[in-house]
């Protein structure tokens, strides 16, 4: 009892000592305690809290130096299209459009006689796509939430209404339809079902599933036709074009075979004459309930204003005034609203280029830059060629290349230059069949390289190659048969890159391997060197980084390895500190004197130290929960996105 009494004194000597540099107003109160007294005194009424503090030591010590802080939110998008106008039980009108924001969804209405906004939460249902429209009693009918609920908001109580779920599991959607009976159709993922919602009765509806291809899970922006036949776009691991006869519920895959075997999905629209056209590739075609007649089209019938008394309601702009035309001058007028905008998701945070660090956000892909020694951000727009994310921005001497989705592209911006239409930013390239291109490297040839994921329901990712100096690109498919390609690092000493990859396909794709591998790619020979399986059985390999030792570190899951590509052989398995990793698992560069290798996972950051292949936990916060893209710079702070904003925090003392 002596020896461990003693421990105890010791032990709280240390914690009061801790609390001393870190907490004044605890240590007073310990203090209070433990002056004059022996611990056996005490030990019933203070041991509880002396092994809290001990309990708490590890996550204290391991922030210690490391402030974590929020520096701001980058993007906030103010433009917000008005889809209804409802009237209001005292006779004005309410504008309605959907918000879909990180931390909240809701249908946002606009008051037109004082700018004034309503909320309509709909975030409890679980944040998705929102599609809404106002039915002939001049309620709004929304589909949202994961499982995609019906709702009814009442215009003249203001209540919403649960109508339920029509479909489980049902979590995406792109687009609906409304029939000429009123009632209102959207295609769900991933079963690529058909529901509706009957505005007359509040009945809802499975019309079932239309594929029979298990790797098809989407069915996308349906269109109606005047004789109430719903015609239903399916991919996209392949297209078909499904006839839904809303009366009788007799169902058709309309698609001649020669149109089917390309990835995607076909587009359709209603035309002014009630009838349904489509495309599909460079074929046009008009809709029928059993085919479709190829040459035949017509235009899409333009929407129907929105009409709002004497006025025609247009949409809100970057100011957050609303347009309203009157119907009889045809004057436009700018109303101020009180709309304030919803923020973006920060999807990547990439690099940084002369002291300013620069990053990407998820639907649009905007890309934004922080400068860190003005604290100033600059929202530069859509400058990417595809709009729905950033996965990453390179730093190379002649400016900036970036990756988005989807399909797979890059483009260059030159952030010394002005915005143009011309040539700044410029297009590089597109990859077909290609959809997610993760990581951009510098290669030892001088050439930038990504791997990629290929298109939804498909299995061979791909190596692209583009020439900074030219802008040529090269491209390499199916490198490793049905395997995708997540990172990607230079190994200059062999001239060549470090690749990691993954049995998973596209979106919805069925992997048919068993085991997922690394491999060396020879720039100059352009072909595998060698192939290599890191830890067995793994399906997917994640980040990897070249080490200033020469090895290189990569993950996979919980686990890590460290690979000397010289020898060819794994030096190093062991098990990370955390349990689930925050994209992109790793930063890209080692950083610091020491060459750390850091990650982000749970609710912490790490790193790996290349001395003696240790991983520890560096600091930990809350924020770290909901961390998405993030970067650190060689003087080792961290930048991070949270939710929508952007966060930073030096990992070693300045």
């Amino acid at each position: 009892m002596a020896d461990t009494t003693l421990f105890a004194e010791v032990t709280l000597k240390r914690i009061v000592a801790y609390i001393a540099r870190h907490s004044p107003r605890s240590l007073r109160a310990c203090k209070r305690e433990v002056a004059g007294r022996r611990l056996a005194a005490v030990m019933s009424k203070r041991l509880a809290l002396g092994l809290f503090w001990l309990a708490a030591l590890p996550a204290f010590a391991a922030n210690a130096g490391c402030v974590f802080e929020d520096l701001g939110e980058p993007v906030r998008v103010r433009e917000l299209a008005v889809e209804c106008v409802t009237r209001e039980p005292a006779g004005g009108y309410v504008a309605w459009g959907t918000y879909e924001a990180p931390d909240r969804n809701a249908l946002v209405g606009i008051h037109l006689d004082s700018g004034e906004v309503t909320w309509i939460e709909t975030t409890r249902f679980c944040r998705t796509h929102i599609q809404m429209v106002q039915a002939a009693d001049g309620n709004l009918y929304a589909y949202t939430g994961s499982p995609g609920h019906f709702l009814k908001y009442d215009a003249a109580t203001g209540k919403l209404v649960d109508l339920g779920v029509p479909a489980n599991p049902a979590s995406y959607w792109l687009g609906n339809a409304v029939g000429p009976d009123g009632k209102f159709y959207v295609g769900s993922y991933p079963q690529a079902c058909l529901v509706r919602c009957d505005p007359r009765t509040g009945k809802v509806e499975n019309l079932g599933r239309l594929p029979n291809d298990p790797k098809q899970f989407y069915l996308l922006h349906p269109a109606a036709s005047a004789d109430n036949v719903i015609y239903c776009p399916v991919g996209l691991h392949h297209q078909e074009l499904w006839a839904v006869d809303a009366g009788t519920g007799v169902k058709k895959q309309i698609l001649p075979e020669s149109l089917t075997k390309a990835q995607g999905n076909p587009r359709v629209w209603l035309a002014a004459d009630g009838r349904v056209y489509g495309e599909s590739g460079d074929a046009k075609f008009r809709c029928h309930p059993d085919r479709v007649e190829i040459g035949v089209t017509q235009p899409p019938a333009p929407r129907k204003p929105l009409v709002a008394g004497d006025k025609i309601v247009g949409y809100i702009n970057a100011a957050g005034k609303l347009a309203l035309t009157d119907v009889k001058t045809r004057k436009t007028t700018l109303f101020q609203t009180r709309y304030e905008g919803a923020p973006r998701s920060i999807f990547s945070v990439s690099c940084e280029r002369d002291g300013v660090i620069y990053g990407g956000t998820f639907s649009p892909a905007i890309s934004f830059s922080y400068d860190t020694r003005s604290g100033k951000f600059t929202n530069f727009g859509e400058l990417a060629t595809k709009k729905t994310q950033i996965y990453d921005t390179l730093n190379h001497p002649s400016g900036l290349f970036l990756s988005s989705y989807m399909p797979a592209s890059v483009d260059f911006f030159d952030p010394a230059r002005p915005i143009n239409k011309t040539d700044n930013p410029r297009h590089v390239v597109s990859v077909a069949g290609q959809e997610r291109p993760v990581q951009l490297t510098l290669g030892p040839d001088g050439m930038i390289y990504s791997g990629t994921f290929p298109s939804k329901g498909r299995l061979g990712g791909a190596l692209v190659r583009v020439n900074p100096n030219d802008f040529t690109c090269k491209v390499w498919t199916n490198v490793i048969p049905h395997q995708s390609i997540f990172s990607v690092a230079a190994v200059p000493e062999l001239g060549g890159l470090f690749c990691a990859s993954s049995i998973q396909g596209g979106s919805s794709a069925i992997p048919t391997e068993k085991e997922a591998c690394a491999f060396l790619w020879d720039c100059q020979r352009e072909t595998v060197a060698f192939r290599v399986q890191p830890i067995a059985g793994t399906t997917q390999y994640g980040a990897v980084v070249h080490a200033r030792n020469g090895l290189l570190y990569g993950t996979t899951g919980a686990k890590y390895y460290a690979f000397d590509p010289a020898q060819q052989k794994v030096v190093f398995t062991g098990t990370l500190p955390v349990a689930s990793l925050r994209f992109p698992e790793l930063s890209h560069q080692p950083a610091g004197p020491k060459g750390l290798i850091y990650g982000i996972g749970d609710d912490a950051v790490f790193a790996i130290d290349p001395a003696d292949h240790s991983a520890k936990i560096i600091a930990r916060d809350d924020s770290l929960k909901r961390a998405y893209g993030f970067f650190v710079t060689q003087d080792e702070t961290l930048y991070y996105g949270c939710s929508s904003r952007l966060m930073r925090c030096r990992l070693r003392k300045q």
